[in-house]
Formats: C-alpha cells, structure tokens, sequence
C-alpha cells in the first residue's frame, strides 16, 4: 500500500479526510477589540492560544497532514491511504483535542469534516472536499459542534463495524437533527497516561469538565441578552450535561444548572418603565 502525500513540485488532487473549524463569535470580538482599544490584546491571545493547540491535530512529523489556517479559520487535511480508517481516527481525536483545548480557553468552535479530493500546500487549499467541509461548517454545522458529512459517515459505518467493541463509537455522538458529531469531552479519557494513578486520572477528569462548565456559564451569561448567540451556547450546555449524566453520574457540581438554560417571560416591573 503507497503512502500518499500532498506534492509540494507538482500539485495534484489527492482522496483525502478534510475538516474545515471556524470560531464562534470570532467577527464580532475583531471588530469590539478594536472599537474598545484592545484589539493588539486580542491578537496577540489569539495568536498565542491556536499556536499553543494547534500541535495536537498534526502530532508528529512522520504525520502526512497538513494544516492551513487564516484568522479565525482552520483547514486540517489528511490525504487517505488504503481503507481511511487510521486517517479518520487521526481526526476524530486530533481535532477534538483541539477543538476541547480551546473550549477550555472560551473558544469554541464549530466545523465540518468531509470526504474527497483535495490539495493543500503553503499558498493555497483546493478541492471539492474543502467546499463541502465548509458547506457543512457553514449551514449544518450551526451550533459549537464538528459535524460528519453523509460521506464520512457511512465511512465511519464502515469502520465500526469492523469491530464487535468499536473504539469509534466514543468519539462521535449522534445529534436530535441525525447528524453526527465529534464527543469532544472524550477528549479528558486521554490523559489518563499522564496520570500516576487512578485517583489522580479521575481528579484531571473532575477539573477539566469543572473548567469546561464554568466558562459555559461565563458564556450563557455574557451573552443572555442575545438570544441568537445565547442560543448555540446553551445547545453546547445541553451537551455537556448529557456527557456528565453518562459518565459521572452523581456528580451534580459538574453540571450547568437548568435555569441558565431556560428563558422565561416576566411581568412588566417598575424597572422597566
């Protein structure tokens, strides 16, 4: 089986993995950045926190992905040898971490992940699998999540059942809308080789998701007067309680309270007039 890899001499399309992640809000922070003076401030966290995540999706440099990122936008590709498996699961866990280190950091991010051809090298991106990548990050994306395109998905399908246990069917959840997704909580099940000990690797675990809840509810209360943007924060909330629910059953001081997620009309009050 021939390893392929993007021709940086003679550039071809090559059948590959593509995700395309875009960060929520990321417009609107530029422009109050600059109108409040603090734009330099912002660039230079920005700048900072990608730098600093973005080692996770290409781990090593024996990797044949590539990576392409402009402002708040992201290209990871990986060019497919054989059946897709190992390059999919590359993405499924690479860009999850990115995606959850940056949740951590109060980025969240939304993107789209499809099959086809496609060429990336330093100047420039191009295929058919960039533009549907970018159509589902676009149009179906809508909320903080990665979603799989129909093509990848039935490749995941594949995969899966390979196996009577598939290791795939943590990584992915399955949305109300039939679309799916990556789990990327799963992400904290991954540092348990830098954990000493059980009691330790639960102790991680516990931090992590606290620090996930409390920049969601940061974020629920930052924007609660913009039901639009309110709105995709809470789907991610909603997430995020489903994945304490599963796995750390009990656990209430981990979960986002219900009435962060529920906007109810009121009586008009002298305050009001």
């Amino acid at each position: 089986m021939s390893i392929q890899e993007y021709n940086e001499e003679k550039p071809a399309l090559i059948n590959s993995i593509v995700c395309a992640i875009d960060i929520l809000g990321f417009s609107q922070m530029i422009q109050e950045s600059c109108e409040q003076g603090y734009g330099n401030n912002l660039l230079a966290e920005i700048n900072y926190l990608i730098n600093k995540n973005k080692s996770c999706i290409i781990p090593n440099k024996y990797s044949k992905g590539r990576i392409k990122i402009f402002t708040d936008n992201m290209v990871v590709a990986y060019p497919i040898s054989g059946d897709a498996e190992q390059e999919l699961d590359e993405i499924l866990d690479n860009v999850s971490e990115y995606q959850f280190n940056l949740a951590l950091e109060g980025l969240f991010v939304r993107g789209g992940i499809s099959t086809g051809d496609f060429y990336i090298n330093e100047d420039i991106v191009f295929g058919p699998a960039l533009l549907e990548a970018h159509n589902v990050e676009s149009k179906l994306a809508c909320y903080p999540r990665i979603v799989i395109d129909d093509k990848t998905t039935n490749l995941l399908k594949k995969h899966i059942k390979y196996y009577d246990v598939a290791p795939q069917t943590a990584k992915v959840l399955i949305d109300t809308d039939g679309r799916w997704f990556l789990n990327y909580l799963n992400t904290i099940f991954k540092y348990y080789t830098q954990c000493s000990n059980e009691y330790e690797f639960e102790r991680v675990q516990y931090a992590l998701l606290l620090r996930h809840k409390n920049k969601l509810e940061e974020m629920l209360c930052t924007h609660s007067t913009n039901m639009r943007v309110w709105d995709k924060y809470v789907w991610t909330a909603n997430y995020h309680n489903y994945f304490c629910d599963i796995h750390f059953n009990g656990e209430k001081d981990l979960k986002i309270d219900k009435k962060l997620l529920l906007s109810w009309p009121r009586n008009i009050k002298s305050r009001d007039l």
